[in-house]
């Protein structure tokens, strides 16, 4: 069963790498910040109303992350560096289908 609290932990070590990104909760669900560096402004922010939303934010969130940490941002994606974050992905897929199981 997916609860936001498992996913929060299961999120967690990455959530604590990424200093642009933070989940608060709020009264209709949880709230995904993105902030740009240290500006005290927040770039976007996404209601998750449902624990599946915030797995699928968050999903998505690691993903931008893991690309940008093997290109450093500074040269184009290539198809080895897809084939690794696609892996580095998986664990968070195998759980979810667990989960649901």
């Amino acid at each position: 069963m997916l609860t936001f609290e498992n996913i929060l932990e299961l999120f967690q070590e990455y959530l604590l790498c990424d200093p642009e990104e933070e989940v608060l909760p709020c009264k209709r669900g949880y709230v995904r910040l993105t902030w740009n560096k240290d500006s005290r402004y927040c770039v976007d922010g996404i209601l998750c109303r449902t624990p599946e939303e915030l797995f699928d934010i968050l999903l998505s969130d690691f993903q931008d992350f893991a690309m940008i940490c093997r290109t450093r941002g500074r040269r184009e994606v290539t198809e080895a560096d897809e084939k690794t974050v696609e892996e580095l992905c998986q664990p968070y897929l195998d759980w979810r289908k667990e989960a649901l199981k």
